[in-house]
């Protein structure tokens, strides 16, 4: 047995198991981009996994793999001690966790490399977009074809365009400018190097016209078009129709383009991937979807709404702003004079955290507490009321509710009193934010700016 025939099987059964670090991971993934045939092996131990999970915790080891071994045999051409001995062995080195969540997990891992698995093997084309699913990212070539199983997978292409794809789908990446949708549902945004850049269904093709909109498409040819921002053109058997932000169209196989009502509910996961937003916790939540109007009037009682704001915005001038670096922030430390400006071609985004009660403002002062994580690194954090009233003409896209004097002062955060004390910390990493508010009195917000390009 060779040495990297060694690492590989090493390396695969740590996959399995959970214990596959950042670095194992790279490694893996470069092994499996090197062989083919280590990709169908790794496909066959996938399937084990899920009949791993179909069994018994209780079962004894004996039994457990006199129960796994026809699956062996079912599921490769080699002899018993050759694949499925490995296997076996690897089985009674790791003593598989008897656990629910152990299996769960495992089966779990199967599905964090699917992405790289459901490449189409024919695929040699240029490569047109990087999709990413976890920790996991890998290139997309011109022509590959994708059947995601689960999760929400998001797409960056090389013209600038974003997309976010809920499964179960199945795709076509047919160019940087084309896609084709044959299931499934998916968020796009496109800046203007991408305008242009079209959907593909089975029964009618949108084209975008700047700058952010949703497809879903069944299996029956049924496909809907929304539009969150901008416009798009769709076009079927020769009618064409464009709808701006806040409409909606619906056509199937022999059913003629017609208007429905707006409903974005449906995109609610696959809108905030393609915002950025990765994870929330807590009482901090991603909007749910909207035009930048509605988002801008949005008011919850109970929850810290995180609004994407403008993106692929190029800064001429320094924003002031409180917090740029790693860390904990809170009394004294919380505000701060800072001047901000991104290096020469860097280009950011922008969020709002913000806790906007329903009507008045409340009598009582509330704790929350949360964190979301985005897919780019935090550059900046903007926590003083005065920063926030002067940033949002640039980094707002719609105009907020009109502000009392009182609102417009307490809108930020405070460096406070104990055990009131606002807090914000920003990860090492760059990408979580965790927050504290003390709410009630008035609109609590701060604002994070990111990378974008």
């Amino acid at each position: 047995m060779s040495d990297t025939t060694s690492e590989f099987e090493e390396l695969a059964a740590r996959y399995l198991d959970g214990s596959l670090t950042d670095t194992d991971r790279d490694r893996f993934v470069e092994m499996l981009e090197a062989d083919p045939a280590r990709v169908e092996e790794l496909r066959a131990q996938l399937k084990v996994s899920g009949a791993l999970a179909r069994l018994r915790p209780e079962l004894s080891d004996d039994t457990f793999l006199n129960a796994v071994l026809p699956h062996l045999g079912s599921l490769t051409e080699e002899p018993e001690d050759a694949f499925a001995g490995r296997v076996k062995q690897r089985l009674r080195i790791a003593r598989w966790r008897r656990s629910g969540l152990a299996i769960a997990a495992a089966v779990a891992l199967g599905a964090g490399l699917a992405l790289f698995l459901s490449r189409d093997a024919g695929g040699e084309g240029e490569v047109v977009a990087q999709i990413f699913e976890g920790g996991d990212s890998r290139p997309v070539r011109k022509g590959e074809k994708l059947a995601l199983a689960s999760g929400v997978s998001r797409m960056e292409f090389t013209n600038g365009a974003v997309i976010a794809i809920e499964a179960p789908a199945r795709l076509s990446i047919r160019s940087a400018d084309e896609v084709s949708l044959e299931r499934g549902r998916l968020n796009a945004w496109c800046p203007e190097t991408a305008h242009g850049f079209r959907v593909v269904t089975t029964s009618a093709t949108l084209t975008d016209l700047g700058t952010s909109f949703g497809v879903s498409a069944a299996d029956d040819g049924t496909a809907d078009f929304l539009v969150l921002d901008g416009k798009v053109r769709v076009a079927k058997d020769g009618e064409t129709q464009t709808i701006e932000k806040g409409s909606a169209l619906r056509t199937g196989h022999g059913k003629r383009l017609s208007k429905v009502a707006f409903e974005p509910s449906p995109f609610l996961r696959t809108w905030s991937v393609a915002s950025g937003i990765n994870r929330t916790s807590g009482e901090v939540i991603p909007a749910p979807p909207g035009t930048p109007e509605s988002l801008a009037a949005m008011e919850d009682d109970d929850q810290i709404l995180v609004i994407p704001e403008r993106r692929d915005l190029k800064l001429s001038e320094p924003l002031r702003v409180d917090i740029r670096k790693p860390g904990t922030y809170e009394a004294a430390s919380l505000l701060a004079p800072e001047d901000f400006l991104p290096k020469e071609g860097v280009k950011v985004r922008s969020y709002l955290l913000r806790y906007n009660p329903v009507g008045k403002a409340k009598s009582h002062t509330r704790r929350f507490e949360g964190s979301v994580t985005f897919d780019r690194p935090v550059l900046a954090i903007i926590v003083g009321s005065g920063k926030l009233n002067r940033s949002d003409e640039l980094l707002s896209k719609a105009p907020l509710p009109k502000l009392n004097s009182k609102d417009s002062d307490l809108r930020g955060l405070e460096r406070g009193q104990l055990p009131y004390l606002d807090r914000v910390t920003l990860s090492k990493d760059r990408r979580t934010i965790e927050v504290t508010f003390y709410a009630g009195e008035s609109i609590d917000e701060i604002r994070a700016i990111t990378r974008d390009r």
